[in-house]
């Protein structure tokens, strides 16, 4: 049994702030995933580097609320993480909405970890399309260069002048 009681009063009410934010910040990042895997589907990288930046301020701000949490959690002598949480969210001091809105976070947080892990496979398979045609021109630059600069062809003699040893 968790003691969320007693002398931290204040302290579920900070929970249920920290969660309500936590939740919209959530959102914010399944929302900024989805826009990126759009913008990869559609080939539209310029928006990538700018949605980057939205989502590591994102995450830190996360990382922050979850270690407030963890904090406010333990001052009430709960454990911090997901069984600290279950536990306040099914007491008295836990607003009604509590374990909807944790369980909301939880699925959000899944929802987030897919999304990215698909849109860093998207990134990967970007990546080696454009390894290919980098390849593909490499390639073609080499032969063009086989060609003199009067646009006959060059014959090619390996590097070795003929008739020499």
């Amino acid at each position: 049994m968790i003691p969320l009681s007693g002398s931290g009063v204040q302290q579920p009410s900070e929970l249920s702030r920290l969660l309500a934010e936590e939740l919209t910040l959530v959102r914010q990042f399944v929302a900024l995933l989805s826009r990126e895997q759009a913008f990869l589907v559609a080939n539209q990288t310029d928006e990538l580097p700018t949605l980057a930046e939205q989502k590591a301020r994102l995450a830190e701000r996360l990382a922050t609320l979850a270690a407030a949490r963890d904090t406010a959690l333990s001052a009430n002598g709960a454990p911090g993480g997901k069984a600290g949480m279950d536990a306040w969210s099914k007491t008295r001091q836990a607003p009604a909405s509590a374990a909807a809105d944790w369980n909301a976070l939880l699925s959000l947080a899944a929802e987030a970890r897919a999304l990215n892990t698909l849109n860093g496979e998207l990134i990967v398979e970007r990546m080696q399309k454009n390894r290919q045609a980098l390849q593909i021109l490499t390639a073609a630059t080499e032969r063009a260069a086989l060609y003199g600069p009067d646009g006959q062809t060059k014959i090619s003699t390996g590097g070795r002048i003929l008739g020499s040893a």
